[in-house]
């Protein structure tokens, strides 16, 4: 019995770990097809203010579109001042749409329309980039476009205020030791069923051929089911390390960052039971080793080299890799919230109340 706990957190360990040293981080190339940012924007004026002259500085020549999603803040006067073009929408949110996805689909529409771009590349308003982001995402294109039409990746995670990294630490954890990317992007063999909303890079003909956004229009998790249908329809997406030349500060706080998860975490599993059964998973694996007899500590040993992997990936905060069984915890919780939020229909973010979920 102690060998299957031992083997169980053991490869968690190794999943995180090859994804530390496989995941391709892109390097520095000039040139290249021309690249569209999208940026779906909703009250993000002080984000925007801080994030275009980053795009735009060293790239004048860039394009940039920001779509105002019925903000009521100055985030459509900020971005115009700042050479973006800005798109608002011309009616109220239909039903049936989720506000960032009518962005994004619009952005994207716009963008197919108005350029030449052959490359999309959505962010969202509160990353980072470096000043070699946008040379890092043409080596992408160069070097990888023959296998990929698909990018998205991991960027490196600021940390907020105080404990706010142990309500965050499980979020990197379930995606770097559970999924891997680095083995599946050097061998090309299968599909992550993964994408990441912060950044998404997509060649126009792929955009063009599924309409992602639109499809999942309903979705609040956009970006993972956008994943699991681009796997569905044998579309491969490479997922990078994009920790380098792009990062993000997700919340500031314990509090946001688990009202932020509580948000879309149902969505993992869809449906009540599942999510209650991977509530129960987290739980499992938070506290397994204590059944482990004789081989707790190796067990243990392992489960914080897993988020210590993780933890490295992202390049955020190490600290809650030793309060693991405490970081799954929260995860329980937080699916345990997000599904009772979904099934009472008291999802609120942003100024919208979305209703209850079908499978609730």
């Amino acid at each position: 019995m102690a060998w299957l706990f031992i083997a169980l957190y053991g490869l968690f360990a190794l999943i995180a770990t090859l994804n530390l040293l496989l995941m391709r981080r892109p390097r520095r190339a000039s040139g290249g097809p021309e690249i569209c940012a999208l940026i779906p924007a909703r009250n993000e004026e002080s984000n925007l203010a801080d994030l275009l002259p980053l795009l735009a500085g060293p790239n004048p020549n860039l394009r940039i579109l920001v779509y105002d999603d019925e903000s009521t803040d100055r985030t459509a006067e900020v971005a115009a001042e700042l050479g973006a073009r800005v798109l608002r929408p011309g009616k109220p949110l239909p039903e049936g749409w989720v506000g960032k996805n009518r962005a994004c689909h619009e952005l994207a529409a716009a963008a197919i329309l108005e350029t030449r771009a052959d490359w999309l590349l959505f962010l969202d308003a509160d990353v980072r980039p470096a000043p070699d982001f946008l040379e890092a995402m043409s080596w992408l294109i160069q070097n990888e476009s023959a296998s990929y039409s698909v990018f998205t990746g991991f960027p490196r995670i600021r940390s907020g205020k105080g404990i706010e990294p142990l309500f965050l630490a499980w979020v990197g954890w379930v995606l770097l030791a559970t999924n891997p990317f680095g083995v599946v992007s050097r061998t090309r063999l299968g599909h992550n069923m993964f994408m990441n909303g912060q950044v998404q890079l997509w060649s126009r003909e792929a955009y063009e051929a599924h309409w992602p956004h639109r499809a999942v229009r309903a979705q609040i998790m956009e970006d993972v089911m956008i994943g699991r249908l681009m796997a569905k329809r044998g579309e491969a997406v490479e997922v990078v390390n994009l920790s380098k030349v792009l990062s993000v500060r997700m919340y500031d706080t314990w509090r946001e960052t688990l009202d932020g998860m509580s948000k879309n975490s149902y969505e993992v599993a869809g449906t009540i039971f599942g999510s209650i059964g991977l509530a129960a998973f987290f739980l499992a694996v938070g506290w397994g080793w204590l059944l482990a007899g004789h081989a707790w500590g190796w067990c243990l040993g392992l489960f914080a080299w897993s988020g210590l992997m993780s933890a490295l990936v992202v390049r955020t905060a190490i600290w809650p890799a030793l309060l693991m069984p405490a970081v799954l915890s929260i995860a329980s919780v937080t699916v345990l919230r997000s599904t009772y939020w979904h099934a009472t229909g008291r999802v609120k973010w942003k100024g919208r109340t979305y209703p209850k979920s079908p499978g609730g």
